[in-house]
Formats: C-alpha cells, structure tokens, sequence
C-alpha cells in the first residue's frame, strides 16, 4: 500500500528485533485487531522485495490449516518497509526459556513437531524453503488456550526451490544442515534436517549442536551421527544397542506404563535419527513423517494414552561427554537402538 496506510496503525509496543529492525505491536485502527508489524530499518530493498515475493505466495495456503503466520499487508511508513502479521503469543525459544530450559515431555513434543510438518508439507507443494528454522521462528498461538498450538513465522530466508544454488548460505548455525556446511546440492531436506535439530532441543533442553564454529560442529555431528560416508564426506547414526520391550519386561519392569513410554521414546529416537540423517536424499520427507509411528501413535493405541508420566525411559539414558567450547560438555544423548 501506499503512506496514507500506515495512519491506520497505532504503536502500542516494540516486541522484538532482529537483523532486519524492530518488530511493533500495533493496533490496527481499521479493524481494531492488534497485529504485528515488522519494521524494515536495516534492509536493502531486494531484500525486503524478496520477503514480499515469498509472503505473497504463502498466501496461497491455508494460516490456519496449514500452521503458517497470516500475512496481511505490506505497507510504508516514513519510507520504511512494514509487514503486517496476526499477533501470536510467544515463541518456542520464549517457552524454552521461561522453564529455564527444562525439557517437554514427548507428549508435548509431539503435536509440534506434527504442525510443523504440517507447515513444511504446504510449504514443500509450493516449492519453497523456509532456511531458517529455529525455536525462535516457531510461535505459540495462546499458550494459556491451546498450550501447543504453534505457527510458523519470519519468511525474510524463505527461498523458492528453483533459485537454490550450491554453496547458499542459510540457516542459523545450530540448525544448519551438513548439506549447507559442505556446500552440496541442496533441497527442502534442509528444513527436515531443522525439524530433527528443534526436536532435539526440547527433549534436551539444550542445542544439539554448538553454534560457535564449524569445526566443533563437524566433531559433534561425528561423534553422534557417526563418520561422513566418502562419496558425501553419510551414514546413521552409531546403532547402541538397547534392552527391546520384551527384554525390559522380562527383566522386572513389567510395568505397562514404562514399556509404553520406553516404546515411545524409541519411536521418537527413530523419528529424530530419521530427520537426522546426514544424507539428505535419505532423509525423511514432511509427508514420510507424519506417518511415522511415534505421530500417528500406533504404538500406543492399544492402551491407555500417557499422560506425561515420569519414567526411567523419559529422558534418555545415554550421557556423551564431548569436547567443545575447548571444555568438556555433557550432552544426554537418547540411546538409539
């Protein structure tokens, strides 16, 4: 739109801020509805243009079905760039951190990770790539009503699939697909890859992989995904094998509620070296994993549902001790079997 657009909005808050400027609670004065606007002070105009282009075709889906921010309107304000968003809650990071970084439970892990496939499959129909994937771009609706309703924000990376070159830089290093880091072909695998590392973080309670060097990172990613495959400099993760539910059961833990959250964890540790997998044409598409047992919870379905129930399985047995930031770091690692 034009200047006279922006006398609609009232500034009511600054509520974040980026490397792209502020982001502005306003009060739509139109409509009444309090929106988000993010304000483009620091952006050259392809950039911005860019964002536009994307914004406008995710518009073609569906903000409520397909668990994506709605983009209302892109306007000028005293030359600078704006974009108007639904107003949403907080972010993952945001929950994250006001638990102190404590770790969901896999009940609550899971409907996240099936919005967001949700997303990435619309998204993946339109050919686009969202390439920057993190805690902080993953928004909760109203924590209070629908504790893990989440949409998916911040287009400003998002790429069409055709204009991906070898070599593109994208991704915020913790999340950065092995791909992008040696400068191989790269496809919509990379925001699975992102899913596999969000995954990881609320189990965890803490980033898979540091984000303070590629070296480090190239280490890590090795001591738990296992040594590169030569033709990609790609292979699972280390097998470590684990006690089956039977086995569990045989040995006294006959208790029908551990059985069931150890099977869950195993469906979510295969789920997790599925999105994991350092070879991207191997690795799980948005479609393959809404399938997979621990989102479909047929592993479950014979039984009582779990509430989020403490037990010996909750939170992976396995402590890896490995050398980064120069010290040593403790990474509770999931066994996978």
């Amino acid at each position: 739109g034009n200047d006279h657009n922006s006398t609609r909005y009232l500034i009511m808050d600054f509520i974040g801020e980026g490397s792209f400027g502020k982001v502005a609670k306003c009060l739509n004065l139109t409509t009444c509805n309090t929106e988000a606007v993010k304000i483009h002070t620091n952006s050259k105009e392809n950039i911005i243009q860019k964002e536009v282009k994307m914004l406008e075709a995710i518009k073609a889906l569906d903000p409520e079905k397909d668990n994506i921010v709605r983009f209302i309107e892109g306007f000028r304000f005293d030359d600078l760039s704006c974009l108007a968003f639904e107003m949403l809650d907080k972010s993952l990071f945001d929950l994250m951190r006001e638990r102190r970084f404590m770790p969901l439970s896999l009940n609550e892990i899971r409907p996240v990770i099936h919005q967001l496939l949700v997303a990435f499959d619309a998204l993946k129909d339109i050919g686009v790539l969202h390439t920057d994937l993190k805690p902080d771009n993953i928004m909760l609706v109203n924590h209070k009503d629908q504790p893990y309703k989440v949409k998916l924000i911040d287009f400003g990376l998002a790429a069409p699939v055709s204009q991906l070159k070898v070599g593109m830089a994208m991704q915020a290093r913790s999340y950065r697909a092995p791909e992008v880091m040696l400068g191989l072909p790269l496809s919509e695998a990379v925001d699975m890859w992102g899913v596999g590392c969000v995954a990881a973080f609320l189990y965890f309670g803490m980033k898979l992989f540091p984000g303070n060097c590629e070296y480090h990172w190239m280490k890590i990613m090795v001591q738990l995904l296992g040594q590169p495959e030569d033709h990609l400099l790609s292979t699972g993760i280390h097998s470590l094998q684990l006690k089956s539910p039977e086995e569990y059961r045989k040995d006294g833990g006959s208790k029908k509620r551990d059985a069931l959250a150890y099977e869950d964890l195993m469906a979510f540790s295969s789920l997790l070296k599925s999105f994991l997998h350092l070879d991207p044409t191997k690795r799980i598409t948005p479609k393959q994993a809404l399938k997979h047992p621990f989102l479909t919870m047929t592993h479950l379905s014979d039984s009582d549902p779990l509430p989020g129930c403490p037990s010996p399985f909750q939170r992976g047995e396995l402590m890896i001790l490995m050398p980064a930031f120069g010290s040593l770091r403790v990474l509770r690692f999931l066994q996978f079997q």
